[in-house]
């Protein structure tokens, strides 16, 4: 590892894949606002416009895991670079297809599916790659300052950014996001991180698989973490998916309230990963995990038992501040937790679990909503994740007095 990595306690490295993050993060909003309302635009199915948004989940349940094993195998910033590439070259050529009036259905989906692949990749490679060009006592500050960045770039600029220059031409997000990933590829170009480890002798994809996923199972820590991700998930995409039910049926406000409520959850996202390490120091790594746990509960029925607008804001940004909180603690503390050979294995199994439960969460908090309506739909994802905390708290303390003498995982600088 090159000296410059640790330098200020980031160093180069880690400002320039945070530059990465930022400009690609961008590009990844005004895709994620324009591309639904291409496929509305162009398809006249709503079947297809929903196929063309599952296939940029689905490689997720497909490659999560060979995924992870690559970023093991080889050098992670590479990998990264390769994934960029392949997403801006996925949106040029479909730019070039749309202005020669041949975008259909099946090269619409084989696109998103392309640019999915090129997401896993990415996030496998990146999130393997942190602790490797910071100390493992920055890992929290570095990544809530990442997970801001990427916040603000994709859920408040980009989206704002996409709906605004697809109105000015359907291709103009498609050829800046394009712009974005090459921009990315090239910061990434001097980011160096360790090597990956020589082969020991030949090795075998499943294999590598196999053992990813036997050391999560094995470690009970890991294993509530997992858990954890996926029941989080699914109930912050079912409730998504709903929301603007409750704002437009049972708040009875305008499109562009909904929009503003949903900024609001990013506000709150941005601040908790500005603010998640501090807190993790101040009160521990666990009651940060729990504290986290129980606001993202307490948010859900807040949102249902009101019909007050300025309160749901307030719960809404509340769960955004709380989900984020949780993810840079539990992300920095797996980090720490899992050796570097592993990283990208380990990763993939978690972003298996918690990415593969969110159709599934849009799905059932969708059929509880035409049953009951939407604030039963908050109310009950509030219940199940006061829940959870009270299932994960033995284990997160446990683990960690057997871990840290103790002192369950107090804070980043006693590890």
């Amino acid at each position: 590892m090159t000296t410059t990595t640790r330098v200020a306690g980031f160093g180069t490295a880690y400002h320039r894949l945070t530059g990465a993050a930022a400009v690609s993060a961008v590009g990844d909003g005004m895709r994620f606002a324009a591309l639904p309302l291409l496929s509305a635009a162009l398809l006249h199915e709503a079947f297809q416009v929903s196929v063309v948004t599952a296939a940029t989940t689905m490689p997720w349940l497909l490659f999560g895991l060979p995924a992870g094993a690559y970023a093991d195998r080889f050098e992670r910033q590479r990998l990264m670079v390769l994934a960029d590439l392949l997403r801006a070259g996925t949106l040029i050529v479909t730019a070039v297809v749309l202005a020669a009036g041949r975008l259909t259905f099946w090269p619409l989906v084989a696109a998103a599916f392309l640019l999915g692949v090129g997401e896993v990749l990415f996030d496998c490679a990146s999130f393997a790659l942190l602790p490797g060009v910071v100390p493992k006592d920055r890992l929290e500050a570095a990544n809530g300052r990442l997970f801001a960045v990427q916040t603000v770039g994709r859920d408040l600029l980009g989206h704002v950014l996409g709906g605004v220059l697809f109105a000015a031409g359907r291709a103009v997000p498609l050829v800046l996001d394009a712009l974005s990933f090459l921009a990315s590829a090239a910061l990434l170009r001097g980011v160096r991180g360790p090597r990956p480890e020589p082969p020991a002798g030949r090795r075998r994809l499943l294999g590598e698989i196999r053992e990813g996923l036997e050391y999560v199972a094995r470690d009970p820590l890991l294993r509530a973490l997992t858990f954890s991700a996926g029941l989080i998930n699914a109930v912050y995409l079912g409730q998504v998916a709903v929301f603007v039910i409750l704002v437009r049926d049972v708040l009875e406000l305008p499109s562009a309230a909904y929009g503003a409520l949903v900024a609001a959850g990013a506000v709150g996202g941005v601040i908790g990963g500005a603010a998640a390490s501090r807190i993790s120091r101040a009160a521990g790594r666990v009651p940060t995990l729990l504290g986290g746990l129980v606001l993202i509960g307490a948010a859900g029925p807040a949102v249902a038992a009101t019909g007050n607008v300025a309160v749901v804001a307030v719960a809404y940004s509340a769960s955004g501040f709380a989900l984020m909180l949780w993810n840079v603690v539990a992300v920095s503390l797996r980090q720490g937790l899992i050796p570097d050979r592993l990283l990208g294995r380990a990763t993939g199994v978690y972003r298996l679990f918690a990415w593969g439960t969110m159709p599934l969460g849009a799905l059932l908090f969708g059929m509880l909503t035409e049953a009951a309506g939407p604030r039963a739909a908050f109310a009950a994802g509030g219940v199940a994740i006061l829940a959870l905390s009270l299932a994960v708290a033995p284990v997160l303390f446990r683990d960690g007095r057997a871990r840290y003498g103790g002192r369950a995982l107090a804070t980043a600088d006693e590890d």
